[in-house]
């Protein structure tokens, strides 16, 4: 059993906000696929093979106890985490077996549970601005901002695939093959897995 989660928050007010990044993702990949959330008490979620997908609904500085409840009821062998990475320019990806929460406190409740080198990580660019990091994350994208951020979904959206159906070391093997493919290009956009 594989698990996913995306992190967010829930409810309308924080719809299209740059922190739930991880939920877009989730309803971009279900929405293509035909698949509807079932909802529970700690998270909503939908199964797909041998995997099931999670969105929190304990708000992002609790994630954890939504990913403590997963790991009691389905006990996966492996775990992909989709989050919002102000660090990363907008709409690039990269991804990381491991590493810091780098101030990002869905992280920080999952580390709580979890160590971090047991959770594989795909990590979505949303920028910064020069205000409060608090205040930007949870504006909404603006429609030039969700334009951009359309091809990165479905980027992102193919490797939950992938990684539903072969494990995180496939992830990593199409996103080097992706990025190969741009190494001719003016701007790539996307770094590489191993990169900083």
């Amino acid at each position: 059993m594989r698990l996913i989660v995306g992190l967010g928050n829930p409810g309308r007010e924080y719809e299209l906000s740059r922190h739930n990044a991880g939920f877009l993702v989730l309803d971009h990949w279900s929405e293509k696929r035909g698949l509807a959330f079932r909802h529970d008490e700690l998270f909503d979620f939908v199964r797909a093979g041998n995997a099931c997908l999670i969105k929190p609904k304990t708000y992002m500085n609790r994630s954890g106890r939504a990913l403590s409840e997963a790991l009691r009821r389905w006990q996966p062998e492996e775990i992909l985490v989709v989050h919002d990475d102000i660090e990363l320019p907008l709409a690039q990806l990269r991804l990381r077996n491991g590493g810091g929460a780098g101030g990002h406190n869905g992280l920080k409740s999952l580390f709580q549970i979890m160590s971090p080198e047991d959770l594989r990580r795909l990590r979505l660019g949303i920028g910064r601005d020069e205000g409060d990091p608090r205040d930007f994350v949870l504006d909404r994208f603006t429609p030039e901002e969700l334009e951009a951020m359309r091809p990165v979904l479905e980027q992102a959206g193919d490797y939950l695939e992938v990684f539903i159906k072969e494990g995180f070391n496939a992830v990593l093997d199409a996103f080097s093959r992706w990025k190969k493919s741009c190494s001719g290009a003016e701007d790539p956009g996307n770094i590489g897995p191993k990169e900083k």
